[in-house]
């Protein structure tokens, strides 16, 4: 079994199937197998397309220990980030359900049973509220041009390997073609600041009247206990987690912002990075990691029509399987 518990504001539980011995048990061999024709032929198509077998090669991206990370990480599973304190971000996006949540759509606030994630999570009536699936936190730090389907979380200069650092970023709180002053530093961080102020995701039918800076700003004193969020939470050590994270002493008005609350989930969210493949250590050099019939499939994926392939790699290409642009 599997379960994370912090601060007493969230505890999800799941049974894994396996036990830690399990998985120290199990085999861990790297295959000398000698290359043959198709290897060959496959190892020439990916000197063209110029793999290199990681995507994260080149990024700055933080570990799982990094400071911020690990805040962010107790503020992704915390349930006090949503405005009738009854859903998490990992109650739609938790690691043990490959960084989502196992439904074909998601549900967000006012489950019948709050700490209940995949199949068994509904509302009370059975209605769905949200239109489109959860995205995956996995690998998120590894894009550049934008986020969900829309690109609505948007690099305005879509820098090679910068997760839309140093450029500006378009939000829907900018207007068309424009900037958004307050995204963050990155598209992940941009990212977050949108959920908690979504009434289908987060939000619920908290905080009336107020509008999408103020819920922020309110989430925010709320977890400083200070300002209008003063005494209704449950005492709690964030002050010291967010000194700690920042290496500052500052009081809980200068640290516990809304903005630092979005950069540290975001670090959390970029720390997610799965690139150790079986497709990766083929491409480093180990002939054995993938099956024969997986090989005949990337012979199609990489060739070009006019070489008898399928011509995938025009769209998903790279390491990264993807140009990062839309396509009907």
């Amino acid at each position: 079994g599997l379960r994370f518990r912090y601060d007493g504001h969230v505890s999800f539980g799941l049974n894994l199937g396996r036990t830690i011995g399990d998985l120290v048990a199990l085999p861990c061999t790297l295959a000398a197998a000698p290359p043959s024709a198709v290897d060959n032929q496959l190892r020439a198509l990916i000197a063209r397309e110029g793999l290199r077998g990681d995507p994260s090669v080149g990024r700055e991206l933080p570990g799982s220990d990094a400071p911020l990370a690990r805040l962010g990480k107790l503020l992704f599973f915390s349930k006090t980030l949503s405005g009738d304190r009854d859903v998490a971000c990992a109650s739609c996006h938790h690691p043990a359900l490959g960084g989502a949540d196992a439904l074909a759509l998601p549900i967000g606030p006012a489950a019948v049973d709050a700490n209940v994630l995949g199949a068994g999570r509904r509302l009370n009536d059975g209605s769905i509220l949200i239109g489109r699936n959860s995205n995956t936190i996995f690998n998120v730090g590894l894009y550049d041009a934008g986020l969900f389907w829309d690109s609505r979380i948007e690099s305005v200069d879509k820098i090679p390997g910068r997760n839309g650092a140093g450029s500006g970023i378009r939000t829907p709180d900018s207007v068309t073609a424009a900037a958004d002053p307050d995204a963050g530093g990155n598209l992940v961080a941009a990212q977050m600041r949108f959920p908690v102020v979504t009434p289908t995701e987060m939000l619920g039918t908290a905080f009336p009247g107020m509008n999408d800076r103020q819920v922020r700003s309110h989430l925010a004193a709320r977890l400083g206990d200070y300002g209008s969020g003063a005494g209704l939470l449950p005492p709690s050590q964030w002050l010291a987690r967010f000194r700690d994270a920042f290496a500052s002493g500052g009081s809980a008005q200068e640290l516990i912002t809304f903005e630092n609350i979005s950069r540290a989930i975001g670090e959390f969210q970029r720390s997610a990075v799965l690139v150790e493949t079986p497709w990766s250590s083929y491409v480093l050099g180990d002939n054995g990691a993938i099956s024969a019939s997986a090989k005949l499939g990337a012979l199609v994926f990489f060739r070009r029509v006019d070489e008898g392939g399928g011509q995938c790699s025009q769209c998903h290409r790279g390491d990264f399987f993807t140009d990062e642009r839309h396509h009907v």
